[in-house]
């Protein structure tokens, strides 16, 4: 008689905790969806995702420009009254590139197109205090179509002629 008693006792109290077990999940569950999609807007909205984007360097030798207390422009280049550097100046002192300009970072902005480039200058000379090297900002990081694409390509060209 108890032993019957026992079992449906035992029963009950096993319904009882999956159905708490399932409630908790779901809950659980809800919950973390929800804090999902609030993230993601909020990131699409604000474009929070440049905040959390890598960092990007130019590495430490020649030292930033900035560091000398001299003006980088926003697009790829050297400041005022210096010019890229590259292997064949100052007897091969300048970069190991052959253009001067390197990608520092890719993948930048909402859609993953932008990046920002590194450029090798020499201010007055080739001593080494005068080399420096500059990190632009992002270059195409609010491109979302090959015509935006463009479009910057032409901003770029038109900026550096």
């Amino acid at each position: 008689m108890f032993e019957k008693f026992d079992r449906q006792i035992g029963v009950l109290t096993e319904s009882l905790a999956r159905k708490l077990d399932r409630r908790e999940m779901i809950a659980t569950s809800v919950k973390g969806l929800f804090a999902t999609v609030t993230a993601t807007t909020l990131v699409q909205l604000t474009d929070l995702g440049n905040a959390f984007a890598k960092s990007c360097s130019c590495g430490a030798n020649p030292v930033p420009c900035t560091e000398q207390g001299r003006i980088c422009p926003a697009t790829p280049g050297c400041p005022s009254n210096c010019v890229i550097c590259v292997p064949t100046d100052c007897n091969g002192l300048c970069t190991t590139h052959t253009t001067g300009q390197w990608v520092a970072c890719s993948g930048l902005g909402k859609k993953g197109n932008g990046y920002k480039v590194c450029t090798d200058c020499t201010c007055g000379g080739c001593l080494s205090s005068q080399k420096c090297t500059c990190l632009s900002q992002c270059v195409c990081c609010h491109c979302s179509t090959s015509q935006d694409v463009k479009r910057e390509m032409q901003r770029l060209a038109a900026v550096t002629a």
